[in-house]
């Protein structure tokens, strides 16, 4: 297969470490995929891919025909048949959502202000009954 006409690097890759299947002739592949762009993905597995063999990339509800494009170790690289368009590309590239910052756990002390917790007016007595020091002129 000559498929040097399209060229799969022409597109930014959402670096990424997700699980994806190959569906191929012999089965279903299960694969990680570690980057995924516009025309092509990278993914790593433990063998079972020849180069030039047609596969169908899986990903989530993504399904995309390709087929492998060169073979390198654990690694290969797929081409894919038709361009993903880049907010698909990026609907499957799963994106943390901030954690809540639970706000009694990360706040200064205040002396002044009201509503103090039981260990934040603990400290502050112990700081306004602690021994005065004498200034040295």
């Amino acid at each position: 297969m000559d498929h040097s006409a399209s060229d799969p690097r022409r597109s930014p890759r959402a670096k990424v470490f997700l699980a994806a299947t190959l569906e191929c002739a012999d089965g279903i592949l299960p694969v990680m995929l570690r980057d995924l762009s516009e025309h092509g993905a990278l993914v790593e597995s433990e063998g079972g891919l020849s180069r030039d063999s047609e596969v169908w990339f899986c990903r989530n509800e993504l399904r995309v025909h390709g087929y492998v494009a060169w073979v390198h170790g654990k690694q290969a690289g797929i081409a894919l048949s038709r361009a993903l368009k880049a907010e698909v590309v990026l609907r499957h590239v799963n994106r943390p959502e901030p954690r809540p910052v639970e706000e009694t756990i990360h706040r200064r002390p205040a002396l002044t202000r009201p509503g103090m917790s039981a260990e934040e007016q603990r400290w502050a007595d112990e700081i306004l009954r602690g021994p005065v020091r004498r200034r040295i002129k």
